[in-house]
């Protein structure tokens, strides 16, 4: 099919994916319909709608090299923050809170996994396991499964779409659920009745000015970042490829020969083992986040519109199980061993959405002290995503 720039307008491509990148975060930023729409949700639908106009051709050199290499850079990159020991010390009960959402997206993706399977057909463990690695990380272990298991981008597109609508209004549901009368009767709830009290149960203030403040960011900063994270990636590749040309078993190679567990590995030995190293490096953040926006671009290329409707049933309904699965899980153990409903809603919206989501519903809840609790789990939940969705999608090999 042919379209106004060619596959092979090199400059073109690159300026448009690189525009549509800025376009998003600035909607995002300036527009509160764009906060909540979200600057990956913008960037999708931007090339999503240029490819249906035929302006923008679907494949291209340059989405290879977007996928090839900007993805596989952005993801360490991201986990520059996640101190395994620091996570585990400063989380305090949030920590195993979390650990029974993620269970809940586990049990979720299985038995969602066989009600569609009939639906997916060979797409099924693919799915399985970006489904799971998302409700437990967040968009970057969505990311790292889609590109790991070469998920469809007609599938893709219409996961992300669909996904972020349900989660909009899954962000609205619980932030209205903490007050109602049910809840307020049924479970603990420590932190709303300090807050209505006019008392701070810890003073979170600044963790929050510290948390959305603008970063500086040095040259030196830049440098250390991009020779880091290549770094990782040149060690990764020499590593897997020594373990996928070895006569080790197939569960071996699936753990220690799938570049993203071997990368996500590596950065979180190296991160925690030099905490210090990695916290006076400003900036990796910023530049992961612009990357993985770029591979939405390129996701949003991928499909049409059509395709993406007719795969709207199977999706949604695949979505919707999986948030009931978690938050009802969650809600369940948080009912029996009594535990605040506000740390039961903070778990759950920290694997479903991820730290960045986590930190913005506690402030907006104004839950202070769960701020850095809520951030530190978000980012718990990229070290365990990967490795839970793989084993979790091998169920349907």
């Amino acid at each position: 099919m042919s379209t106004l720039i060619s596959p092979d307008d090199t400059w073109t491509l690159w300026a448009i994916v690189i525009g549509i990148t800025a376009l998003s975060f600035y909607i995002e930023q300036k527009y509160k319909i764009g906060a909540k729409i979200s600057s990956v949700l913008l960037a999708l639908i931007g090339s999503l709608i240029l490819v249906n106009l035929r302006i923008m051709p679907t494949t291209s050199p340059v989405f290879t090299a977007i996928g090839d290499y900007i993805l596989p850079l952005a993801i360490p990159l991201l986990l520059f923050q996640s101190n395994l020991k620091k996570i585990i010390k400063d989380s305090g009960k949030l920590f195993l809170i979390f650990h029974v959402a993620a269970l809940a997206s586990v049990v979720g993706g299985i038995l969602c996994g066989y009600i569609f399977s009939d639906k997916l057909a060979e797409q099924t463990a693919g799915y399985v396991a970006v489904e799971v690695g998302a409700d437990i990380g967040g968009g970057v272990n969505l990311v790292a499964m889609a590109n790991a298991f070469k998920v469809d981008d007609s599938i893709m597109n219409a996961s992300l779409i669909i996904g972020n609508l349900v989660i909009i209004l899954w962000t609205a549901a619980i932030i209205a659920m903490p007050n109602m009368k049910f809840f307020r009767k049924h479970f603990k709830h420590e932190h709303i009745d300090a807050l209505e009290a006019g008392i701070s149960v810890d003073d979170g203030e600044t963790q929050a000015a510290k948390f959305w403040k603008r970063n500086d960011i040095s040259l030196l900063d830049i440098a250390k970042c991009l020779a880091i994270t290549f770094g990782i990636l040149a060690v990764t590749q020499i590593l897997c490829n020594i373990v996928n040309a070895s006569s080790l078993p197939g569960l071996v190679k699936t753990l220690f020969g799938n570049i993203y567990l071997v990368m996500t590995t590596i950065t979180i030995i190296l991160v925690t083992a030099f905490p210090k190293v990695f916290e006076n490096i400003h900036g990796a953040t910023e530049i992961g986040t612009i990357m993985i926006t770029m591979w939405f671009v390129q996701i949003g290329a991928g499909a049409r519109i059509s395709e993406i409707i007719m795969l709207a049933p199977v999706v949604l309904g695949f979505k919707i199980l999986m948030f009931v699965i978690n938050i009802g899980g969650t809600m369940a153990l948080g009912k029996l061993f009594k535990w605040n409903i506000e740390e039961c809603f903070t778990a759950s919206n920290a694997a479903l959405g991820g730290p960045t989501t986590a930190a913005a519903y506690v402030i907006g809840k104004g839950w202070s002290s769960l701020i850095a609790p809520a951030t530190l789990v978000g980012l718990y939940g990229y070290i365990i995503g990967n490795y839970a969705a793989v084993f979790t999608a091998n169920i349907f090999k």
